[in-house]
């Protein structure tokens, strides 16, 4: 059993962002509402996200901003729903790192549609043994068990080792901040434990050869999953 999708409905219509919430929980997603980009960030800092639909009029404050600071920081998948119906904008916010941008008004049943599709590109479900798969590296989420090709020696992790691992599979190739990777495993942003546990986690692989997996750290971003052979193509955000 997999955890709900959260998602952060960013819109200061709170009569809109309400009737948008009871859809997405009718799909079994957890939402919160955020009426301006300060309480966007309050939440996010707290309980982190999946996805964040985003309106890009927020009275005082700029949407379009806050979708580059998303695409620049987080892992988060990011729909912009907006009035701003002008091409120029959709190239805009597409270029700000949005996954898509709905106009309003929109189509509810539209809606869920273009969610649902966000999520399988960015947040993939475990295949239907619930694993999940990076390269050749598969870790077993019901067992905890991490093989190398499913056939190479096992590794057991923790309950939060493999918290923390199933998250950065989910994000390969994105940079996953330490309070992300902390609030997987429900514990809270304020510590560095998530390094004590990304150490344990490169030594059980390292200990069991599993070595087609690197864990990066990504400069003033967490952590970041790679292929080993990908560290060079990824140098400039990379630290350590």
């Amino acid at each position: 059993m997999t955890d709900p999708v959260r998602i952060i409905i960013v819109e200061d219509d709170l009569p809109l962002a309400r009737g948008i919430a009871r859809c997405l929980e009718l799909d079994g997603h957890h939402t919160a509402l955020a009426p301006s980009a300060a309480e966007f960030r309050r939440i996010y800092r707290n309980a982190g996200a999946d996805l964040v639909l985003l309106d890009l009029n927020l009275g005082a404050d700029d949407g379009m901003d806050l979708a580059r600071e998303l695409g620049a920081t987080t892992p988060v998948a990011l729909i912009i729903l907006t009035g701003r119906d002008d091409p120029d904008e959709r190239i805009r916010g597409l270029d700000a790192g949005a996954d898509d941008y709905v106009t309003k008004p929109f189509e509810v049943g539209e809606l869920r549609a273009r969610v649902r599709a966000v999520l399988r590109r960015r947040c993939p479900a475990p295949n239907p043994e619930g694993r999940l798969r990076v390269g050749p590296v598969v870790l077993d989420l019901a067992t905890r068990v991490v093989r190398d090709d499913g056939d190479g020696p096992a590794v057991e992790l923790t309950e939060t080792q493999a918290g923390i691992l199933a998250r950065l599979m989910r994000h390969a190739g994105r940079p996953v901040g330490r309070g992300d990777l902390l609030n997987s495993v429900h514990w809270g942003p304020g510590n560095r434990a998530a390094d004590v546990h990304v150490g344990h986690i490169r030594r059980k692989l390292e200990e069991a050869g599993i070595d087609a997996l690197v864990i990066a750290a990504a400069r003033g971003r967490g952590y970041v999953l790679l292929l080993r052979g990908e560290e060079g193509a990824a140098a400039g955000d990379l630290a350590g």
